[in-house]
């Protein structure tokens, strides 16, 4: 290709560039809005102060800190695994071995409604990441 019309290609794609450029500098780049929805997105929602509560009373009410450590709940039992620190757990996880059981932990899915299960997972989860 002479270098004549690379010359003007690069100019082409250079002025190109200079123009988005100039655009996104003229119109400020993103809009506040735009950046406070990115920010929402990225960051997970707090939890819910009364689901937190009442995932700690189902904690306590079925028992779970004989078998489970939680500080949070003054919970020291030995026979399950410790979620005080585990930032692995999340809530579908912890929600999941209520309902189903694995291993010595028996199933509560018939026991325990799914409201109760989804805020003792919510508050397992939140709890254990303190």
């Amino acid at each position: 290709m002479p270098a004549r019309v690379l010359l003007s290609k690069a100019s082409r794609i250079g002025f190109g560039a200079m123009a988005l450029a100039a655009a996104f500098a003229l119109t400020g780049g993103p809009s506040q809005a735009q950046d406070a929805a990115a920010a929402a997105a990225a960051a997970p929602a707090a939890p819910d102060a009364a689901k937190l509560a009442k995932g700690k009373e189902v904690f306590n009410n079925y028992g779970c800190g004989s078998c489970h450590t939680l500080a949070d709940a003054g919970a020291a039992g030995n026979v399950g695994p410790s979620f005080d620190g585990d930032a692995n757990l999340t809530e579908a996880f912890v929600a999941d071995r209520v309902t189903n059981g694995q291993g010595v932990m028996p199933a509560f899915g018939s026991q325990m409604t799914p409201a109760e299960i989804a805020a003792v997972a919510a508050y397992v989860n939140h709890a254990a990441k303190k």
